[in-house]
């Protein structure tokens, strides 16, 4: 009886033991994981809003510089500063762009020469002291953003908020060439739209700080206000303490810095519930489990070494073994609760292939997300060439190809489009390659009748149809072309994409397909290599690129997937 209490004992406080071991390493283990993994998560959805936020806000500030290029380049330097049509030609430009609040010419002394409405200066203020009268003087090299203000120097009480764009200009008086500076206001009700949504979701602030530490966008709160500081030198900070995450993205043209400030909370919406039920479980398992034990060291003396036995065979290593569920009741228990055990590891393991099957479903997300800048940049530098070159309705029909590329390229975030809408993207992108290829190809589209409406994976033509430029037709010394078609054939849609350029060697467009080949971005786009694994990733592997080429001959590729829609 007395070697019974000993080991009755023994097994209590060893139990005991072990289980508050267990229980602390392995919540703590298990808290800080899912702790970490739940701040990760919050930080690549607020850096993702971010982007959104940065993107509009680069495409207003840039609309601002393309306004102030055409008044420059196609206005100002095209007439004397004595043609009394520049009002109207300024107020023309400002009717068109509603985000503008004023247009004006200076001379270099000051001089108001003309602005988008009939306006006088206040003659209480020195336009040559204005801040960014200054800045356009003493940097000529560079356009400059001011912070936001109240436009003072006009006789106007209702000036609302903006933001001035400046920049020196040369101007024509009577064949003479003297320096002035042109004002762009900017409605900084833009900004605020852009940033709105994020302020009206609750879930975090958007602040805009200019490179000289100046507050564009935002009012600080008492937080920001001590965290700012250490917050402003990394691109993500996060303060556990305080349930606040910051983040931080360089905005492009102007130098701003766009802060967030989220609310760790808002971002992780079942984050308290679930860190709240992970202490209840291990504050329950803690109890039962001292419970059972006092319980269990009645009754297992006997039985513990036929159990022993069993357990060693798991311990090395044999997960294929199943306990007898028989004998005592409490080691009839057990046996159940290992044999459950070895079954919870079966389907640990299947949901770590369903991880997997996620994680390639994010990875062709990132291959679609992957957008070649040297496209915007060579069609911008393109415009401003025509623009220059007075060559206007060119200027016009790429601007408007261009607003169409990204229109459907972006397709409000969604992955999936139209057979139509695809086939307009391609014919943009074609529309704007040919203006810059001057004319070197022509292109024909054409698609089997009911089929436009059907669903297809979005930007699969457009790095094929790049690849098809940039390595076929831009080597050849005769007219290009390049044919595209669609059609169906036993429930698959295929895109077919021909062109009568250089071509390939077989060994060559083989291993454009090869898995693992790194994805060059430089000449083809996204490449074509990217496209095969968008559709094989979203599709499966029974659909994908084709390629069939020969040297001199030109190449055609097949895009074949699943017919839907």
């Amino acid at each position: 009886m007395e070697r019974f209490k000993s080991i009755k004992s023994l097994m209590i406080i060893c139990f005991t033991s072990i289980i508050v071991v267990v229980l602390l390493l392995t919540g703590t283990s298990l808290y800080k994981k899912f702790n970490d993994i739940a701040i990760h998560y919050a930080t690549q959805s607020a850096q993702q809003l971010m982007t959104q936020v940065k993107y509009s806000l680069d495409t207003y500030t840039r609309s601002m510089i393309d306004v102030s290029n055409t008044l420059y380049y196609k206005i100002i330097k095209n007439q004397s500063i004595q043609d009394n049509t520049f009002t109207n030609q300024m107020s023309l430009i400002q009717t068109t762009n509603n985000h503008i609040a004023n247009l004006a010419i200076f001379k270099e002394n000051g001089e108001l020469i003309a602005a988008n409405r009939y306006m006088h200066l206040n003659e209480a203020v020195d336009v040559t002291e204005e801040e960014w009268f200054k800045n356009a003087i003493q940097k000529q090299e560079n356009v400059h953003f001011s912070s936001p203000h109240k436009q003072v120097i006009f006789q106007d009480n209702n000036s609302p908020d903006v933001i001035t764009l400046s920049r020196v200009v040369s101007l024509n008086e009577n064949g003479n060439i003297i320096q002035g500076v042109l004002l762009v206001d900017m409605h900084l009700t833009g900004i605020k739209n852009i940033c709105a949504p994020i302020k009206d979701s609750d879930i975090g602030s958007i602040y805009i700080v200019a490179p000289d530490g100046g507050l564009v966008y935002g009012d600080l709160g008492a937080f920001e206000v001590g965290k700012f500081n250490e917050a402003i030198k990394n691109e993500v900070t996060v303060f556990e303490e305080d349930k606040r995450l910051i983040t931080l993205q360089m905005a492009g043209y102007t130098g701003w810095k766009v802060i967030g400030v989220w609310d760790l909370t808002k971002l992780l919406v079942d984050y308290d519930t679930f860190q709240n039920f992970i202490i209840a479980v291990f504050v329950v398992g803690f109890i039962l489990c001292i419970i059972g034990t006092l319980f269990i060291s009645s009754r297992l003396s006997a039985p513990l070494y036929k159990l022993q036995k069993s357990m060693k065979l798991v311990e090395e290593g044999n997960f294929n073994i199943r306990l007898p569920e028989e004998g005592e009741y409490i080691v009839s228990e057990l046996s159940k609760t290992f044999n459950r055990m070895v079954e919870r590891i079966k389907g640990l393991k299947h949901e770590i292939v369903t991880e997997q099957d996620d994680k390639r479903k994010k990875e062709m997300e990132v291959l679609q997300s992957q957008i070649n800048p040297h496209f915007l940049y060579n069609t911008l530098d393109s415009i401003i060439w025509l623009v220059e070159d007075e060559r206007n309705e060119e200027a016009t029909m790429m601007i408007t190809a261009l607003s169409r590329f990204f229109r459907i390229g972006i397709s409000g975030g969604k992955t999936i489009i139209t057979v139509r809408q695809e086939l307009e993207h391609a014919r943009n992108y074609l529309a704007i390659q040919k203006i810059r290829y001057k004319n070197k190809f022509e292109y024909f589209i054409e698609a089997e009748d009911g089929i436009m409406e059907c669903l297809t994976l979005k930007l699969i033509l457009q790095p094929i149809i790049e690849n098809a430029l940039y390595h076929g037709i831009q080597y050849i010394q005769h007219q290009g072309q390049i044919h595209i078609n669609v059609w169906e054939e036993e429930g698959v849609l295929i895109f077919s994409v021909q062109d009568n350029g250089v071509g390939m060697e077989e060994e060559v467009s083989t291993k454009l397909l090869e898995e693992g080949r790194t994805i060059q971005t430089k000449g083809s786009g996204v490449g074509v290599q990217n496209v095969h694994r968008r559709i094989q990733l979203y599709y499966g592997i029974e659909y994908g690129v084709e390629i069939q080429s020969e040297v001199d001959e030109g190449t055609t590729i097949l895009i074949k997937i699943p017919l839907e829609g």
